[in-house]
């Protein structure tokens, strides 16, 4: 009886009231308008009107609102440069770098609703499932890169796995599709078991779920229970995070999954999955490894992040770039591609490590940049394949693109911009992404993975502009018959948005270098 009326005695635990759900309001409407897409679908009918097919277009006009909203209020807080709001009792975090990942998400599950209508109207599979999940799926990597909790990592990186999961499986008839999902799933549950370990050592050294009181611990000068544990424990959530953001040699599940799905998701896995990895990436990086933190036992932590990352940087961007220039699948090309600028993303981790609070360069203000340019790349190019297929196939050989500037003269346009810029010739987008990366590197000393990074770029090159010289100079025999493109308006649309941002960031680098740096960590 004592015991019980200790419990009833025992203070109340703060309650979650309004302002909580009010901090994490672009969630709730991807999530929302995933669940109205649901309850949707089940009043429309596919329908056909001459000459162009209806399909049905509500379900993308909802889903496609929903992403607006919830990019409109991220925009919103960055512009208001808004100060960071703790909610949920600590577990969720919202600041200007979680605003700016999460509107990089959000751009591509706009860009991915907008280029599906077409893909899934070809295949006869436009259901309502398919923009639940992507929205479901955009919601969860918001969540994902705004906790403040190991708990919440883990549970937002599980619901946004999940969700990825099923949309690369998405065409059950399809056997690389159900093969690709099922290698991810296979692959991933291994390391959501690393992550999952991970985490439970760091909260085992530390005592603490809460990132934002470890961080204070640690600035602090309060050395963790166990410095081995630490340790351990970074390494083990290294390695599932370096499994999300298909660093090599945890990338076994990048090409056949690139490849399975359509492309329209594979654009949306190759950057929305990226970008909320990598933000929670570089969160625990500065965090535990950064120059700031000072704590007894912080030095090993510093010391076994910094190797790690620096070397998953090095044989990343060596091992992708050789990987693609054997690839005669242009969808298989760009998932390489993907591994090689997954490595340049990390050297631009490692160098955020170096940046010291109150200092001038904030932490990671080249990889927050290089994010914006890569995103409108892969999706730009994994748009154009979707929109150029036929039926329930998208244009994937490189040799199927043979003569397509006779053809498709602005299609080829959009692609060679995009080529270009992949490549990182100048002036384009991915020139300035690439030397910004690479002069943070530099800078911080890291002289060395700025030189591995230039010369791979060199060799990415070549087979970049191999789809260039198909589409150019290479006869039209032997390429497909030139699909019907009058009705895709979707694809059409996000690919010329896609090329034209190129372009802009490209001409006008600076003004978005300056918004990545006020967006960067502090």
């Amino acid at each position: 009886m004592n015991g019980l009326f200790t419990i009833l005695d025992a203070p109340a635990a703060p309650a979650i009231g309004w302002d909580d759900l009010g901090g994490i309001l672009p969630v709730l409407v991807l999530l929302a308008t995933g669940s109205l897409a649901l309850v949707l679908d089940l009043f429309l009918k596919e329908e056909a009107s001459p000459p162009v097919p209806a399909g049905k277009w509500p379900l993308s006009f909802v889903s496609l609102l929903g992403t607006a909203v919830a990019g409109a209020l991220l925009c919103g807080h960055i512009g208001a440069a808004g100060k960071p709001w703790s909610g949920f009792l600590g577990a969720v975090q919202v600041d200007l770098f979680s605003d700016a990942i999460g509107l990089i998400v959000v751009l591509g599950a706009a860009f991915c609703l907008l280029g599906a209508g077409d893909a899934l109207r070809r295949r006869g599979i436009e259901q309502g499932e398919f923009h639940a999940l992507v929205l479901y799926a955009a919601a969860s990597m918001v969540l994902f890169v705004q906790s403040a909790s190991l708990v919440m990592v883990f549970l937002s990186l599980e619901a946004l796995s999940m969700a990825v999961y099923i949309l690369t499986a998405f065409q059950r008839d399809e056997k690389r599709a159900v093969e690709g999902g099922l290698k991810y799933f296979v692959l991933g549950g291994l390391s959501s078991g690393f992550l999952l370990l991970g985490l439970a050592f760091i909260y085992g050294a530390t005592r603490s779920t809460n990132l934002t009181d470890i961080a204070g611990a640690l600035a602090g000068g309060q050395p963790p229970a166990d410095s081995s544990l630490l340790v351990a424990g970074l390494g083990l959530t290294l390695i599932g995070l370096a499994f999300k953001v298909g660093a090599f040699p945890f990338h076994a599940w990048v090409p056949d999954a690139y490849e399975g799905a359509m492309s329209v998701v594979t654009g949306f896995m190759a950057v929305a999955v990226k970008a909320a990895s990598f933000g929670v990436l570089l969160r625990v990086a500065v965090l535990f490894g950064g120059a700031g933190a000072s704590g007894p036992g912080s030095p090993e932590a510093r010391g076994a992040l910094l190797a790690g990352i620096s070397g998953l940087a090095v044989v990343t961007m060596i091992f992708g770039n050789l990987a693609a220039l054997a690839q005669s699948s242009a969808k298989r090309m760009l998932a390489y591609s993907a591994i090689a600028h997954t490595g340049y993303l990390l050297v631009g981790a490692v160098s955020a490590m170096e940046a010291r609070p109150g200092g001038e360069q904030a932490a990671g203000a080249g990889l927050l940049f290089y994010l914006f340019p890569y995103a409108l790349m892969s999706l730009g190019a994994f748009i154009c394949l979707s929109h150029l297929g036929e039926g329930a196939e998208d244009r994937e050989s490189i040799d199927s693109l043979r003569g397509l500037a006779e053809r498709h003269p602005a299609h080829a346009l959009a692609l060679l911009v995009i080529m270009v810029s992949f490549a990182g010739i100048p002036p384009t987008a991915g020139f300035w992404g690439k030397l910004f990366i690479f002069r943070e590197a530099i800078a911080t000393g890291h002289w060395e993975l700025a030189l591995v990074g230039i010369l791979t770029s060199i060799v990415s090159v070549y087979y970049y502009l191999r789809l260039v010289v198909a589409m150019y100079m290479l006869p039209q025999e032997g390429g497909l018959p030139a699909p019907s493109l009058e009705a895709r308006i979707g694809g059409k649309l996000a690919l010329a948005i896609a090329a034209i941002a190129v372009v802009l960031v490209g001409l006008f680098p600076g003004i978005f270098f300056q918004i990545s740096a006020a967006c960067a960590l502090r």
